[in-house]
């Protein structure tokens, strides 16, 4: 009894010690295929699939321009050209300007357009147009070789993003063979995160197959240190200035941006469009083996919103010359604040958004919706990052009030724009009155005058034999009412006509500079529905 007692322990053991055993060895399999998943296999694997999944999403673009004597030659047709002509998709033709491009679509809408760099395609044409005045085209290569031509539906220098409509019915193209990518609801970018770029570089996409690269998110609100010109006496350099990379809205990426990346996308590991790198910064900065991109965070996404509506891009103002104060100064002043420097307003213009909230020369600028202000720099990209219109809180600390730090409300006016005349709008968001096409009396530089009060709204353009030219408008008149209802925003004013039919009676701004009575008090206009005899 005793021995089978024995035995039959033994046997239960044995069984213990196998499902042990068992397990052990399940463990270790386990842990040794664990072990096999090398982190960097894994991240391979994922750098992989994103492009598998995403690289047809990404197109090559080419813009060409003819020889003057070639574009004669279209035009007039007076003798064959001394080469035989070549297809623009061929290879073997070397564009002007090349770059890249990425597939993406409008919030509510399956449309296929593409967003790039505005320096990749300026000089292109406009859409509804295949060709510029001058014969240059767009072509837009894709990843499986295919290709097509495409016009710009709107363009704003200042970001350096445009947007393009293609022509696929010519090309025989589906656009649904094209997925969009996904810009809108990923978070913005953080430091130290990896990134995938796709692009064209030194035009070796020509057959619409995009290069990859990889690399980490160095930094963000990046400002690249220009060794160009010192003396910004002319508009081209003045619009360069104020371009948003030269503000620091830029991030910085630890990879080569070689010339042909520019427009391509910057993508998560998930996928997710997450910025548009250019080699531009690069281009001016002093370190070119570093990349540049513009992250898509709320503000960029607004703008391209913007841009894919064929809308033109605005940016906010407040309207005063700020200038900077930091160091024992600025601890001087004990705001009990964390930073060691801040803006502060050195002239404030009369009826300007910022006069109107009450900010007042010598005014310390500590904050803009709670991020902190560390130079003018920093203020002009936080304020300006916004439309005009919105209303946002400023931080503001002033000496011998109390309390000394306060915060007011500022709702924005409109940047002025430098480069109007690259800005590209095929879809305006209102349309002219009466041949009258007005904007805010900052939204033009060349005719903003700063003697005039901000309420009220520039005339920047009257068509010929239009109502409006019959009642003598012109461009660069200021209006303030509308049959008595004051108008301070071309909103206002547009809504302030859209219901009126028969004669309309518009007030003009006085100029009180002018010794002529009619100017100095500002005279009235009647506009009519339509000029005599029409």
């Amino acid at each position: 009894m005793m021995m089978r007692q024995e035995i039959n322990v033994s046997n239960s053991h044995r069984s213990r010690l196998r499902s042990g055993l068992a397990v052990i060895v399940c463990v270790v399999i386990s842990s040794t295929s664990l072990l096999a998943q090398d982190p960097a296999v894994a991240l391979e694997d994922s750098i992989i699939k994103v492009v598998e999944q995403w690289e047809r999403s990404v197109v090559s673009i080419a813009r060409f321009k003819p020889a003057p004597f070639e574009a004669a030659a279209e035009d007039q047709r007076i003798f064959p050209l001394p080469r035989v002509q070549r297809e623009l998709r061929d290879v073997d033709v070397r564009p002007n300007d090349f770059g890249a491009g990425c597939i993406v679509s409008p919030t509510e809408s399956d449309e296929r357009l593409v967003l790039t760099n505005f320096h990749v395609v300026r000089g292109g044409p406009v859409y509804p147009n295949v060709k510029a005045a001058d014969k240059t085209e767009l072509l837009v290569n894709f990843a499986d070789r295919r290709s097509c031509r495409a016009a710009i539906i709107a363009a704003d220098p200042r970001s350096d993003l445009a947007v393009l409509r293609l022509d696929w019915e010519g090309a025989n193209i589906n656009p649904e063979d094209f997925k969009s990518l996904n810009w809108e609801l990923a978070p913005p970018p953080r430091k130290g995160q990896f990134v995938i770029l796709l692009g064209n570089p030194y035009a070796i996409a020509r057959d619409g197959s995009p290069s990859v690269s990889w690399g980490m998110v160095s930094n963000l609100t990046r400002q690249p240190i220009s060794f160009g010109r010192q003396q910004l006496f002319d508009m081209e350099e003045r619009a360069k200035v104020s371009m948003l990379y030269r503000l620091g809205a830029v991030m910085q990426l630890d990879a080569r941006m070689n010339l042909g990346l520019s427009g391509g996308p910057v993508l998560n590991l998930k996928g997710d469009l997450i910025g548009i790198s250019t080699s531009l910064a690069a281009i001016e900065g002093y370190e070119q083996s570093v990349g540049f991109a513009l992250p898509l965070d709320e503000h960029i996404r607004r703008i391209v919103r913007t841009l894919l509506d064929g809308q033109a891009v605005e940016y906010g103002m407040i309207g005063i010359v700020p200038g900077e104060i930091n160091g024992n100064e600025f601890q001087r002043l004990n705001t009990d604040m964390p930073q060691q420097s801040a803006a502060i307003v050195v002239e404030c213009a009369h009826s300007s958004p910022a006069e109107l909230a009450g900010i007042s020369v010598n005014d310390v600028i500590l904050a803009v919706n709670g991020q902190p202000v560390l130079s003018r720099t920093d203020l002009f990209r936080l304020v300006g990052l916004y439309a005009p219109g919105t209303e946002i809180d400023v931080s503001i600390w002033r000496e011998g009030t109390r309390p000394n730090r306060f915060d007011v409300k500022v709702k924005l006016g409109k940047w002025p724009v430098l480069d109007d005349e690259g800005i590209i709008e095929t879809n305006p968001r209102h349309e002219p009155w009466r041949g009258i096409t007005v904007d805010y009396p900052t939204g033009i530089d060349r005719l903003r005058d700063p003697m005039v009060d901000m309420r009220r709204v520039l005339v920047t353009r009257v068509d010929p034999d239009s109502p409006g030219d019959t009642a003598r408008l012109q461009v660069g008149n200021f209006i303030t009412h509308v049959n008595k209802t004051p108008v301070h925003t071309p909103a206002e004013f547009h809504a302030a006509v859209r219901n009126l039919s028969g004669p309309v009676t518009i007030r003009l701004d006085g100029d009180p500079r002018s010794i002529v009575p009619e100017i100095r008090k500002g005279r009235i206009v009647i506009v009519q529905d339509s000029p005599p005899g029409k």
